[in-house]
């Protein structure tokens, strides 16, 4: 009886699907709110040898009618707090002007491999449905942003774009299973 269940159990794991690891394009878009600047976190999350070659975040079509704060006296309410990457060892080329009230912003890369990370603070504020700014935003504010991101792998180039949840969290690219 032994043999008999051990010969089924193989028999069962061996016609069984084999838990696919994820693999090709994902970035990964992240927002969180700081007394220092707001902090956008970007990470390669691709299993394969996909490169992030650039980003471009759109704060358009938030719930939060979300602007960036970056002069005194201008769009914003209360700090600002102008663009300044603050970390990551992706190969950072640039980014657009950012301009106070603006909703828009790309950045570059000439290193964004798979599994780093680029930070950036930069202030950005809300206003609430009857128009009163508000300095802090909240994921929910964020709801609505997109982020697209141009990836890379050798000759092969794809456009990927992913939607900010209430989470705070975006997600480009679903990375596609691995055989």
């Amino acid at each position: 009886m032994r043999r008999f269940l051990a010969a089924a159990a193989a028999t069962l794991l061996a016609l069984s699907p084999v838990l696919a690891e994820a693999c090709g394009p994902r970035v990964e878009l992240e927002f969180y709110e700081s007394d220092g600047g707001d902090v956008f976190k970007i990470h390669n999350k691709s299993q394969e040898p996909w490169s992030v070659a650039s980003v471009v975040l759109s704060l358009v079509a938030t719930r939060g009618r979300v602007v960036f704060d970056t002069a005194d006296g201008g769009a914003g309410t209360s700090m600002y707090y102008p663009f300044h990457p603050a970390a990551g060892d992706v190969g950072f080329v640039g980014a657009t002007p950012v301009g106070d009230g603006d909703r828009a912003l790309a950045l570059k890369f000439s290193d964004f491999g798979p599994g780093k990370t680029f930070t950036f603070t930069v202030d950005v504020d809300a206003k609430s449905e009857s128009g009163i700014d508000l300095p802090m935003v909240s994921d929910a504010d964020m709801e609505g942003a997109t982020g697209e991101a141009e990836m890379v792998k050798g000759a092969d180039k794809l456009r990927a774009t992913g939607t900010f949840g209430r989470q705070g969290k975006a997600v480009i690219g679903e990375g596609g299973l691995c055989a």
